[in-house]
């Protein structure tokens, strides 16, 4: 049986909100004091890009900014600020109805006070199981509810975006590379620092907003891991923001190691910006529809409004310059069809008149899949799993409320990124490539921009260069946890997928969640990455110096060996990493694209999309720091736009 970790919810609450104003102004709650100003742009969304934007553009002082977001403020909230991470319900397993994502904190998650609460539709590949998209309903969005991970792509990813928009330099590690080092600010690493893991990170940090840095603390089973990989071959990689990521890293977080607090776009960005007076946000409000009229000479159509509801009644709010849509991976799609921007025939078969046919809004969805491997330890360790014990816990909450340090500001620090070459242990792990190719053959009606993808894909397999999957370890248990025992568990996944999923309109009803239909599994390489990945881990856990620390392996069960029953529970086991971008893609017209390389919906002069769902592809990445880095470009994109007026 899962292990609740109620405790640690318990202690999360109570927790003192440290580090998170208690000051920050309140967003606005009254539509009539919202509308009482006239605005230059509207920004649909208060999330990770969202507030990016918005704040950037305050930034200069004649511009009026307006923000809807469908959330509210949670500050002070301690179930937003504390660190601690429960992965206790990481994934599913034989005999459980509880699944949960790789990269979000479950304290929040599943919460309509913080989760949109949407869901795939149950599907065979997924074991007819219905998959949680969690995304943030917050200011802050998704900053505000994931796991923190600071990471970048390698550099070819980035060169494949490049490509992908006909090689305009926008988009390339060098394109965005200034924007990385504006979003973030560094500090030295904390003490004490773990010998021979990262002894130096580019100490002297950049002046940007977001607070990242390394671990303060650490698990005594990370040591013997980060030994036994590199006993793997597996190197220590010392910086991995540089573009070359494969490797083991002590990945960056968010938090600010003064307060021990996260770092999410609302106290980076909102915060230290609320009183400005060009800058207004309206907080419990919903955008419906945008609205348009016909544009100047052949510039297409131009948003000029939004329709939004608050307090149970619609309003409309007018944008002189333009609209910018953040709404994120599901609510972007599902808002561009209902103001009419979609594949026509859809549209109209839900009665909507189609101003723009697109047909690739609502398409492309792509996602991390990963599955877990469980060990319990030997006696003598400590991990996250100490908080069943009510004295170490207590121990850790007046720790964590007079310090901002110990267990509750703590996250998982080992990554690996690596290529398929990395993992090869089985007689079937050679031919990936060919099972890569046998899944290809199986597609049917692969659309432009897809077999563009996927010789992208294709390319970075055989060059055997660029990491396919990655592996976490996580001190602590996943599966079938005893109070008072201590566990380390292998979260492994799989980076570029060739499954494409959807996600479109389910009623013209805006506040009716879109239908999503992920698709995972469904092509054969990808569950056979994930199978892989299963007969890897415990080559890890049996290698020295590990395998002096580890009494069994808990999950898979034992009696699973063949292929067949492995795949099976993967099926039934896996969870996705919510990291699932490209439902607007920022690609060439030809290929299908629903955004130009300035961000601009194509057809409309002023509607553009700047959040997760324009990522052309996925990236071998946690998604925040390059999500931040393209506001942060967007944001003089739209500066220089309006200057050159």
């Amino acid at each position: 049986m899962y292990f609740p970790f109620t405790l640690l919810f318990y202690l999360s609450i109570l927790a003192r909100s440290r580090g998170q104003s208690s000051v920050c102004k309140s967003p606005l709650v009254s539509p009539a004091e919202f509308l009482a100003e006239q605005y230059d742009y509207i920004i649909i969304g208060g999330g990770t890009a969202g507030l990016t934007v918005a704040a950037r553009l305050s930034e200069v002082v004649n511009l009026s900014i307006g923000v809807l977001e469908a959330g509210y403020l949670h500050i002070p909230d301690a179930n937003v600020s504390t660190p601690v991470c429960d992965h206790r319900n990481s994934t599913q397993v034989k005999g459980t109805d509880t699944q949960r994502p790789a990269d979000y904190n479950t304290n929040l998650t599943g919460n309509p006070e913080y989760d949109w609460m949407m869901s795939t539709d149950p599907q065979v590949s997924t074991a007819n199981r219905s998959i949680p998209q969690l995304r943030g309903k917050l200011m802050g969005g998704s900053s505000a509810i994931n796991s923190m991970a600071w990471t970048r792509a390698s550099i070819p990813e980035y060169a494949g975006w490049d490509a992908l928009n006909n090689y305009s330099g926008e988009w390339s590690w060098d394109g965005l590379l200034p924007y990385f080092l504006k979003s973030e600010r560094r500090k030295p690493n904390p003490v004490p620092r773990l010998p021979g893991f990262m002894p130096s990170y580019y100490e002297d940090g950049f002046l940007g907003p977001v607070e990242v840095g390394p671990n303060a603390l650490y698990s005594d089973i990370v040591p013997p891991y980060i030994d036994t990989m590199n006993q793997l071959d597996i190197p220590t990689i010392y910086d991995a923001m540089s573009g070359n990521i494969s490797g083991l890293t002590n990945v960056l977080v968010a938090i600010d190691r003064e307060t021990g607090t996260r770092v999410d776009s609302s106290t980076a960005h909102y915060c230290p910006n609320a009183g400005r007076p060009n800058l207004r946000i309206l907080s419990g409000a919903t955008a419906t529809r945008i609205l348009f009229q016909d544009g100047i000479g052949e510039g297409g159509l131009r948003a000029t409004d939004v329709s939004f509801m608050s307090n149970n009644s619609y309003y409309t709010v007018n944008a002189t310059q333009e609209v910018i849509l953040s709404t994120g991976v599901f609510k972007t799609p599902q808002l561009l069809e209902l103001s009419g921007i979609g594949n026509a025939t859809l549209l109209k078969e839900f009665g909507i008149d189609p101003l723009l046919d697109l047909p690739g809004v609502g398409e492309n969805l792509q996602e991390h899949i990963f599955i877990t491997t469980d060990f319990e330890l030997n006696g003598g360790y400590t991990t996250f799993d100490n908080f069943s014990n009510p004295a170490f816990a207590a121990e850790q909450m007046e720790i964590y409320n007079n310090t901002g340090g110990g267990w509750l500001a703590a996250t998982s620090p080992a990554v690996t990124f690596l290529p398929h070459a990395a993992l090869l242990v089985s007689p079937s792990s050679a031919s990936l490539l060919d099972s890569f190719d046998a899944s290809l053959a199986q597609l049917s009606n692969v659309t432009p921009l897809a077999q563009a993808q996927y010789e992208l894909q294709r390319s970075w397999i055989s060059g055997g260069q660029i990491p396919e999957v990655e592996t976490i370890q996580l001190p602590e248990g996943v599966v079938d946890v005893v109070a008072g025992q201590n566990y380390m568990t292998v979260l492994s996944g799989l980076m570029h997928p060739v499954s494409r999923g959807s996600v479109h309109i389910n009623s013209t009803n805006p506040l009716v969640a879109p239908r999503i239909i992920g698709n995972y599994l469904t092509a054969d390489y990808d569950a056979q990455v994930l199978l892989e990945l299963l007969r890897f881990n415990p080559k890890i856990a049996l290698s020295p110096p590990l395998s002096a620390s580890i009494a069994s392996q808990v999950s898979p069960p034992a009696d699973l060996q063949s292929d067949d029953d492995l795949i099976s529970f993967i099926r039934e086991a896996f969870a996705v990493g919510d990291h699932v971008l490209g439902t607007a893609a920022m690609v060439s017209k030809e290929l299908g694209g629903v955004v130009d390389e300035k961000l601009v919906v194509y057809g409309t002069e002023n509607l553009r999309v700047i959040d997760v769902s324009v990522f052309p592809t996925e990236l071998a990445a946690h998604l925040q720091a390059t999500v931040y880095a393209i506001a942060e470009k967007a944001s003089d994109m739209i500066k220089l736009a309006y200057q050159s007026q």
